[in-house]
């Protein structure tokens, strides 16, 4: 019998048994040629490897799938725990948060439903509906506004396990999970106010009802079923249209490439359902936002779009950039050494590609479609928006770190453990510098240190965007609408901010409030520093933040008149506003009717 002339010289890996309910592995025996044998694992659903000799010095088969098994257990068990604590620890909404929450709370349901959100707000329709139900139902707090993204991150660790399982073999689904687990992203965005999480459990749904649709017992029933599935999943994630469109575009290349009748079956079932599912999220997309908010986004988002006009070199720096984001920006990975994780997918993507193309394919054509959608400034690809693309990313880390396992432990001695073992470093250092709990604005603080040291007469100024917080948390901590002041708000220069401080020359104890927010830093360091150059800072605290720089409660004395003579609004030196993103100065950045929406 010679290796690769037929089925029988290939041994199922057991990839699958972790799977809850999955029924007990049965091993036996084969003798493929008289010099190694090979012990295989039979189990339903396991994947075909190209792999047809056992590691040196590794465990035998059935222990190896026993440790699997429970390894993989406590991984799913770690990554729910974390995402409770991060859930439980009950940390400030912030600024993105506050603004969807406000439409929550403020707006009825028919609204939410029908027409487009206030602030410039954008969410999915399912999504606003059970955000409303549980505010009607368990109160208007924030406990109640996280549940639903906290029971989504929650199901998404068991679907995640489940795609890991059916699309890597080895020791791979292990690696891949346990990156799912610590995966700041994954715990932080479940439990936001958001709906990032609803994009990447989606992503993890469609793209494991693909791989499945790849198994030869597939029904009819259950091609139309993944079909229809598609008309829930869009009303919870916008992105998802994205993901069906990768998918459904993987399938057409791999039915080009092989003609096989279970790729045919999907492509005249499933992925028709999946099309009409998506122009109907795509029609409701547009109705969810108005002209202004959709001016709005396009500028906030502008580098998540494809540089104009073309050029070869520009499309290719801008690509590199994107992808190098994914370990990079503070909203995602996070991961040090973030080349290291480039070229690890880059080796998991060839070591599938050969031996499990429709793999490689279903992974890698949503991107390429993301990419395209950039490409034609429709959907940016940048930060948090592109979150819902990071499973598939895991995946292909882990099939990397595999392929360097196996070619270690070829060599014998303890390289086949320490290599991975070394690969994981990173994200565990990622996670452990930024463990839950996930402050980004953490107001409740903010606001209780400004009760305690208020003092009656003080003066309150509060920049654009910081006035968000103060809406919702300020009357909480005893600020009550009318007894602080908003900061003008210029999208082009930063000499306004300053100016607009000047008027409390004189002031004894004037209060600054300014957010860590990336648009303002020019203005926040000017103002910061002017401030302190007419006057006197009596006190000053700064609460740190996951992903911004902070937010600052300052307090100045500008009583002394020799200060006050030793700078000017007009001369100070001042910084340009940034363009990365530049300033919003929306209606809802100053005192306006919308103020009573909370």
């Amino acid at each position: 019998m010679k290796r690769g002339t037929d089925a029988t010289s290939r041994y199922r890996e057991a990839t699958d048994i972790a799977s809850f309910g999955v029924a007990r592995a049965e091993s036996k025996t084969v003798h493929p040629t008289p010099e190694r044998q090979v012990t295989t694992i039979s189990t339903p659903g396991a994947r075909y490897t190209d792999g047809s000799r056992a590691d040196r010095g590794t465990l035998s088969s059935t222990d190896r799938v026993s440790a699997q098994y429970r390894v993989l257990v406590v991984l799913v068990a770690l990554g729910i725990a974390l995402r409770a604590w991060a859930y439980f620890s009950n940390v400030s909404l912030w600024l993105d948060e506050l603004l969807v929450s406000r439409n929550i709370l403020g707006l009825p349901l028919s609204h939410l439903l029908t027409k487009p959100l206030l602030l410039d707000q954008v969410a999915p329709r399912g999504f606003l509906l059970l955000e409303k139900l549980a505010v009607d139902t368990l109160g208007r707090n924030e406990l109640a506004l996280r549940l639903f993204p906290f029971l989504c991150s929650v199901a998404s660790v068991l679907l995640f396990h489940r795609l890991a399982s059916r699309a890597l073999d080895g020791w791979a689904p292990v690696f891949a999970l346990m990156l799912f687990a610590i995966g700041i992203p994954f715990i932080q965005y479940g439990v936001e106010v958001k709906q990032y999480i609803f994009d990447a459990t989606a992503a993890i749904l469609l793209l494991y009802l693909a791989l499945a649709e790849r198994d030869p017992e597939t029904t009819t029933r259950r091609l139309v079923m993944t079909g229809l599935a598609a008309f829930l999943i869009i009303w919870f994630s916008q992105a998802s249209v994205v993901v069906m469109g990768g998918i459904g575009a993987a399938l057409a290349i791999e039915w080009l490439i092989r003609r096989d009748r279970r790729t045919a079956r999907a492509l005249l079932i499933t992925i028709p359902l999946w099309a009409v599912a998506s122009l109907v999220a795509v029609a409701a997309g547009l109705r969810s936002m108005t002209p202004s908010t959709r001016e709005f986004m396009d500028d906030f988002w502008g580098t998540g779009f494809m540089p104009l006009p073309f050029t070869v070199t520009g499309s290719v720096r801008w690509l590199w950039s994107q992808t190098l984001s994914f370990f990079t920006d503070p909203t995602l990975l996070r991961y040090p050494m973030p080349l290291l994780f480039v070229a690890l997918s880059l080796l998991g993507i060839a070591s599938l590609w050969r031996t499990r193309r429709d793999i490689v394919l279903i992974l890698l054509s949503p991107f390429a479609l993301a990419v395209l959608a950039a490409a034609a400034h429709q959907y940016p690809l940048r930060g948090r928006l592109m979150f819902y693309l990071a499973p598939g990313v895991l995946i292909a880390i882990a099939a990397g770190i595999e392929q360097l396992r196996r070619w270690t432990a070829a060599l014998g001695g303890p390289l086949g453990s320490v290599i991975p073992a070394a690969a994981l470093v990173p994200p565990v250092i990622a996670f452990a510098n930024a463990h839950p709990p996930y402050e980004i604005e953490n107001n409740r603080a903010l606001y209780a240190q400004l009760q305690q040291k208020r003092q009656p007469g003080d003066v309150v100024h509060i920049f654009p965007l910081s006035r968000i917080g103060t809406l919702y948390y300020g009357e909480r901590y005893g600020l009550k609408l009318g007894k602080w002041r908003t900061s003008v708000c210029d999208r082009n220069d930063t000499r306004a901010f300053v100016r607009d401080v000047d008027q409390y020359r004189g002031v004894r104890r004037l209060w600054l409030v300014s957010g860590g927010s990336r648009p303002y830093r020019s203005a926040r360091a000017a103002v910061r520093d002017y401030l302190a150059a007419i006057g006197v800072r009596r006190d000053s605290l700064v609460f740190p933040s996951l992903t911004r720089e902070g937010i600052w409660l300052d307090l100045y004395d500008l009583s002394d008149t020799v200060r006050l003579r030793s700078a000017d609004a007009e001369s100070f030196p001042v910084a340009p506003m940034p363009k990365d993103p530049r300033p919003g100065c929306r209606p809802w950045v100053k005192p306006s009717p919308l103020d009573s929406l909370r």
